[in-house]
């Protein structure tokens, strides 16, 4: 079949599990209330701060499942349940379906335990740890889980691993390749080893009062960010279809750029950030006045938030200072290759509920950090059409998606 170009793309359904609410009413509202989900967690030493997800596997599967599934691929298959629930949507031509998922890591818990066991010189063996552990497998179980025969991709880019996957899905749809894909990433890494090399890169937020309010994104004197686990899947569809079976459009995607910085695998660049701000705006076929909310990388680390600040005033110029941006990983923390699909349905609900999250925990004006952070708490505003998000990438990739509501 020749491709068909130009198809409009709709967000039909969202599934979601996060630290900070598992449904998108509740993930939504406790953004707006600035609540933060970043706690001591019993599977980690004291002195770790994350966003862990309260989360039973035991509900969700039998004995004999969880065998063969690590926790992000258990939680990656809850959310694509859920997903598909919220868009009432029971694909009918599997080969015109596919899975596009992000993962940083992939099982990171199954092959930390197998490293355990094997310096520890124990004799504690699972059969299945490669297949556990691979980046691959919340993508195929989701796909065997569903019975979806079209493309099952997996993207592994850090940061931006679920934007990128949100993006190519939408390219595919666009494009006339498939017309369903459910779409996003998950993340578990919360281990000892995982979070101890972590804390070494001194990228991670240090104590500053209660544990949940270390992130303070665009912030004077702020530290860094708190790991979190979660997923989020949305459902994408192509728009026509989407309408004719009477689905609810929660968005239209519109645009999607992509940029690489091949500067430094860990210092973002202010360049590689705009070109991707700007393929994004180029694609969308909108002007930088156009954007009404962005939701930020805001990492709340010293060197990325001036970075970004300065991207967005490069692109958007005076406009800058008008537009609302805030960083939610203040509230649900900093999900690594989840993190993109989880911002970028906290984009897609603030035009649902035309209110934009806030900032939570910013305190003091940086003078290098200058735009409208809508600081502690969320703002309902009169216009808001189309959003923007932003993710930023160890190793320079830059990603960044641009949607719309359909009224």
């Amino acid at each position: 079949m020749l491709a068909r170009q130009g198809r409009r793309v709709a967000v039909t359904g969202i599934g979601l599990m996060t630290c900070v609410g598992e449904t998108p009413n509740t993930f939504f509202q406790n953004l707006m209330d600035g609540v933060s989900g970043i706690r001591r967690s019993a599977r980690l030493p004291e002195t770790h701060k994350v966003g862990g997800v309260e989360f039973d596997s035991s509900r969700h599967f039998s004995k004999i499942q969880l065998l063969s599934l690590d926790r992000v691929s258990q939680m990656a298959m809850v959310v694509s349940d859920r997903a598909l629930d919220a868009a009432r949507l029971k694909p009918e031509d599997t080969s015109r379906c596919g899975v596009f998922l992000g993962t940083g890591m992939g099982g990171a818990e199954s092959l930390e335990n197998a490293y355990w066991n094997f310096f520890k010189a124990e004799q504690k063996k699972r059969l299945l740890t490669v297949p556990l552990a691979m980046n691959h497998a919340p993508a195929s179980q989701i796909a065997m889980r569903h019975g979806i025969h079209g493309e099952c991709q997996t993207f592994s880019a850090a940061c931006s691993s679920s934007s990128i996957a949100i993006g190519d899905a939408y390219r595919r749809i666009k494009d006339g390749y498939l017309d369903t894909v459910l779409a996003g990433g998950a993340e578990c890494m919360l281990t000892p080893g995982v979070i101890n090399e972590w804390q070494t890169l001194q990228v991670l937020a240090t104590s500053q009062g209660e544990p949940s309010t270390g992130c303070r994104p665009f912030s004077k004197g702020r530290t860094g960010f708190h790991i979190a686990e979660g997923a989020c899947i949305v459902v994408l569809e192509e728009m026509d279809g989407a309408m004719r079976r009477g689905a609810r459009i929660l968005a239209e995607i519109i645009g999607y750029g992509l940029s690489n910085d091949a500067s430094h695998i860990t210092k973002p660049d202010e360049a590689g950030q705009s070109r991707a701000i700007e393929a994004a705006l180029c694609d969308a076929q909108v002007e930088p006045q156009d954007i009404d909310y962005i939701n930020a990388h805001g990492t709340a680390t010293l060197v990325g938030d001036v970075v970004e600040t300065r991207s967005i005033k490069r692109v958007f110029g005076d406009y800058a200072h008008a537009i609302p941006v805030s960083s939610t990983k203040s509230s649900h923390g900093h999900a690594i290759g989840a993190t993109g699909a989880i911002e970028f349905a906290a984009s897609v609900l603030a035009m649902q509920h035309r209110a934009v999250p806030p900032t939570a925990f910013w305190q003091e004006r940086d003078p290098d950090c200058d735009l409208d952070y809508v600081p502690g708490k969320g703002r309902p505003v009169d216009r808001l059409k189309t959003v923007m998000s932003n993710s930023f990438a160890f190793g320079g990739n830059n990603a960044v998606l641009v949607a719309r509501a359909v009224e």
